[in-house]
């Protein structure tokens, strides 16, 4: 823990310093995975990088529509990205027939195993959820 003086006050006519103690700022774990697909000479396609990453918190975008209200935010429903999964469509010999995209799963309910899956295009951020927020709320 490291100290920084705060400021100096006499006391009796005598100098003296005021320390703290800076507070201990906690260090968050990142988890990287990474993997080199396979790529077939022949490919004409590149791999995309995801739009969101696991444990990222996201609202379904069907029927999603922010209302002008102060409590709008409250009646979101976010979910946990709880899985992905790179989809890659490949012929026998391992050409890509389409480019590959990901699929992340939710979980609509605690306690259970059931996974629900989504692109990219049906998922909208917490994020870009607050921009759209307007501010005089």
């Amino acid at each position: 823990m490291e100290e920084y003086a705060v400021q100096t006050v006499e006391v009796g006519g005598v100098p003296y310093t005021e320390y703290r103690c800076s507070p201990e700022v906690e260090e968050q774990v990142i988890i990287t995975i990474e993997f080199k697909p396979e790529i077939h000479y022949l490919d004409d396609y590149s791999y995309p990088q995801p739009k969101f990453i696991f444990q990222e918190e996201v609202a379904i975008l069907k029927g999603f529509a922010l209302g002008d209200t102060p409590n709008a935010l409250e009646e979101v429903n976010f979910y946990l990205i709880r899985a992905m999964e790179l989809v890659e469509r490949k012929l026998s010999n391992g050409r890509l027939t389409e480019a590959p995209y990901w699929l992340y799963g939710l979980r609509s309910t605690e306690g259970t195993r059931e996974l629900m899956w989504f692109s990219e295009d049906e998922l909208i951020s917490k994020r870009e959820v607050l921009g759209q927020i307007p501010q005089e709320f």
